[in-house]
């Protein structure tokens, strides 16, 4: 078996990412067979809740493909209290029953990161989930994956559920929806799925709505059960990575159900709300990181949220496992393994991180200005776009609305500006200390 495993880990490092495969699957080890289930170790019980969550489909496909029907279980290293489980999936809804959802212990309001990304989404869910308006209970929330619109859905629920402990959920993905669908025609009880969801349903959770695409039938028998419970103010939560208006193949009867309450978007966390996702994520599992190594992370890790969670997970176990100290070292190996050599380096960085830290805006280091607030600035910007990129003049110039002969002026001014005074050197080194931790070279 154990030969099977070692094939097995060959199959899963063909079908993702090096870096994913470094963090995730080399850690697991083989660890014996209890009857018709494989036993697999990993370092701690958030690793084996991550790779449930995130790996273990691929894990039990390439099984099957070797011709192994066995469960699989992943047994942690370490004794410690579960303080995550993975998202688990509902079962198969019967025609009359509503079974009790259950959610990820940690998709909590407390646990989610509030930035001007997401602040509007937030807001529309607290309040539908503590008693708000009518005219806020029913929320679209468009995002792309991993950005947190599970996680809000599931906050809702856990919300509702913790002040009212027999209220009745329904949560469930628009596959789901079409199963049940697809189940209640072929044992023609239609009559009784419309009957579940419009009068023994308090709240309706439906994920991936855009899965609904040219699904004509279950398009129509959404929009019959959603009818009475809009009309008796019911909370209804939509996710989707499109907007209603946006999803190619939907009714106009059901679009306008979609699209009849809150619409809020999603967007990627800005670089502040990065950090704090970050240092957040990392106490969580009783880790601080030093402000130097958050603000790396923040810089480089762009994007969804699942990849800032991934990182610190794999920074906490690379830590644990080699027995290293978590800091900007190991930050920029993880970074590596993750997303490779982060990009170098730009002029147009250098000038962004001038300007943030002088509350400049691009426009006016770009203008004709010479106030000494805006000028200094600019010249410090032309210096260290000198020093730290392989631009020529000309190129560097054309980044400030300035010529070579400018540039070149600047870099001198400043360089001498550095040897007859030790405070404006001192404020040089600061930035040049914040700019090399975001060198591309580590």
């Amino acid at each position: 078996m154990r030969e099977i495993w070692e094939d097995l880990k060959k199959r899963l490092r063909s079908r993702i990412s090096e870096g994913s495969f470094r963090i995730w699957i080399a850690p697991l080890s083989f660890h014996g067979l209890e009857g018709d289930t494989l036993i697999l170790r990993c370092p701690n019980q958030f690793f084996a809740s991550w790779v449930q969550e995130h790996y273990l489909p691929y894990i039990r496909e390439d099984l099957l493909n070797l011709g192994q029907q066995l469960k699989i279980k992943l047994k942690p290293m370490e004794n410690v209290k579960e303080s995550a489980r993975n998202q688990l999936h509902l079962p198969k809804f019967s025609p009359t029953e509503l079974p009790r959802p259950r959610f990820c212990e940690r998709f909590t309001f407390e646990e989610f990161v509030i930035g001007e990304c997401n602040r509007y989404a937030h807001a529309a869910c607290w309040e539908a989930a503590n008693g708000g308006s009518v005219t806020g209970r029913t929320i679209f929330l468009h995002a792309n994956s991993g950005l947190g619109k599970s996680h809000l859905t599931q906050a809702v629920g856990h919300k509702i559920l913790e002040k009212q402990p027999r209220a009745r959920l329904c949560y469930l993905t628009a596959n789901d929806f079409t199963q049940q669908v697809v189940s209640a025609i072929k044992t023609n009880s239609l009559d009784a799925l419309k009957k579940k969801y419009c009068s023994r349903c308090d709240v309706l959770m439906i994920e991936q709505v855009h899965c609904l695409s040219g699904r004509e039938r279950t398009q129509a028998e959404l929009a019959l059960a959603l009818d009475p419970l809009i009309d008796r103010g019911k909370i209804i939560i939509f996710t989707g990575n499109q907007l209603p208006r946006s999803i190619p193949n939907m009714s106009d009867v059901l679009r306008s159900r979609l699209a009849g309450g809150i619409i809020t978007s999603i967007n990627p966390p800005d670089f502040e709300t990065r950090k704090r996702i970050l240092t957040r994520k990392a106490r969580s599992q009783g880790v601080e990181l030093s402000p130097d190594t958050v603000e790396y992370l923040a810089t480089h890790l762009k994007g969804d949220i699942r990849r800032i969670e991934s990182a610190v997970i794999g920074l906490i176990t690379k830590s644990s496992l080699l027995k290293r100290p978590v800091n900007l070292k190991l930050a920029r190996e993880i970074i590596h393994e993750i997303i490779g050599e982060p990009e170098p380096l730009s002029v147009a960085r250098i000038r962004d991180i001038i300007c943030s830290h002088f509350s400049l805006e691009t426009r006016q280091i770009q203008s004709r200005s010479r106030k000494k607030e805006i000028a200094l600035p600019r010249q410090i910007a032309m210096y260290f776009s000198r020093k730290y990129t392989d631009c020529s003049l000309q190129v560097i110039g054309k980044e400030f609305n300035r010529d070579h002969a400018t540039v070149l002026h600047s870099v001198k001014k400043i360089e001498k500006q550095m040897k007859i005074s030790s405070k404006f050197k001192s404020q040089m080194e600061y930035l040049t200390s914040q700019i090399e931790k975001q060198k591309w070279r580590t």
